[in-house]
Order: C-alpha cells, then sequence, then structure tokens
C-alpha cells in the first residue's frame, strides 16, 4: 500500500513540479528572455550544425511603437556555427524583432534576420548600405550606445 502512495505521488507530483518550474521561470524572464529564447530557436533552425552555435556581441534594443500599447524588442548581434566542412565561418549579423502587447497581453517574435554575406560584400564595394543594413540594422539596433552603420567611402 504505502508503494502505491508513492507511486501516486511520483505519477502526479512530477509532473506538477515540471509546470510549476516551467511556468515560473516563463513569469521570471519577461519579454526579454522570451524575444532571446524564440530568437535561439529560430537561429538554430537556419543552422547546418545547430548544437555548435555560438551567439556573441548580442544586445537589446527597446523601441515602443506610436499607439504606447507595443514594446518592440529587437537582439542584434553575431552568430556563428560550424559550416559544411566543420569549421566555423567568423560569424554572421543577426536581427530578432519581437513585440509585447500589453493591450491584448501577447508576446510573439515576428522575424530573425540573417545577413547575407555575398549582399554585404556587394554593397561595399560600390560604397553603399546593404539591403539587410538599410531596412533590419539601423532601424532596429541602433540606440545610444550603437550608431548606425554608414556607407564605406
Amino acid at each position: 500500500m504505502k508503494i502505491l502512495k508513492w507511486l501516486m505521488v511520483v505519477v502526479v507530483g512530477a509532473p506538477l513540479v515540471l509546470i510549476g518550474s516551467a511556468y515560473i521561470r516563463n513569469k521570471a524572464v519577461g519579454p526579454e528572455g522570451w524575444a532571446m529564447d524564440n530568437t535561439i530557436d529560430k537561429l538554430r533552425a537556419q543552422m547546418k550544425d545547430p548544437e555548435s552555435m555560438v551567439i556573441r556581441s548580442s544586445y537589446i534594443v527597446h523601441h515602443a511603437e506610436a499607439n504606447g500599447d507595443e514594446d518592440v524588442i529587437a537582439i542584434c548581434g553575431v552568430v556563428d556555427a560550424k559550416n559544411s566542412f566543420g569549421g566555423y565561418t567568423g560569424g554572421t549579423r543577426f536581427v530578432s524583432r519581437s513585440a509585447s502587447n500589453r493591450k491584448f497581453d501577447t508576446f510573439d517574435t515576428h522575424e530573425v534576420i540573417l545577413e547575407k554575406p555575398q549582399e554585404q560584400r556587394e554593397a561595399e564595394s560600390v560604397h553603399m548600405l546593404s539591403g539587410f543594413d538599410h531596412v533590419y540594422w539601423n532601424p532596429q539596433c541602433v540606440d545610444g550606445a550603437h550608431p548606425a552603420v554608414r556607407p564605406a567611402t
């Protein structure tokens, strides 16, 4: 009979502890943590060797929408992972854009964009901003500590 009681405690208690700890962690990390979790998942999905992925030089920039109901969280940085030959590529910039809506109590990561190295090289060769810099990096990743990317002269 004691074994049956302990078995019930384990069968019922273990899932409750797991669900409770996930709920507590989810509340503790908040929108920035959710954005980082989603960004990591979406970046890994784009890597040839997801287990080797390393994010470095990342930072968060907050933007408030004009209506005041939505906070946009941009995560900007460099991601690196092993290529098909088993070596690290040297890193690629990325921008992640997430939104937390206070009015509807929702959160979503809208996009995680990787820079295209070939496009960057072509833009630099003609002294222009790449599409990535113009559309994603400068609008999302610029704040007081991180200046806008300028075309090479």
